[in-house]
């Protein structure tokens, strides 16, 4: 069984915090990691798993989410340029 990672970039243009961050952080393009792993069953089903990679001045951090977090907090940093006019 081989698991299979998968990165993409996501991109936030106002700063922004998920579940697992103890503070706001500065807007960027980041890696988002997403493992999946085969389930051990008699039908094709994963496991999966995502860390946001984030980069502070020369260090990075690897944030356990879900894609449900990252989705939502990707709306909300659109909804932002809605509610402020921009696009």
């Amino acid at each position: 069984m081989i698991a299979k990672v998968t990165t993409r970039p996501v991109t936030f243009r106002h700063r922004f915090v998920l579940a697992n961050m103890p503070q706001a952080h500065a807007p960027g393009t980041f890696d988002l990691v997403m493992e999946q792993v085969p389930l051990d069953v008699s039908w094709q089903a994963y496991r999966t798993s995502c860390q946001l990679m984030l980069v502070d001045g020369g260090t990075t951090s690897a944030i356990s989410v879900t894609m449900a977090e990252v989705e939502a907090a990707l709306r909300a940093d659109s909804q932002h340029d809605v509610n402020s006019g921009l696009s």
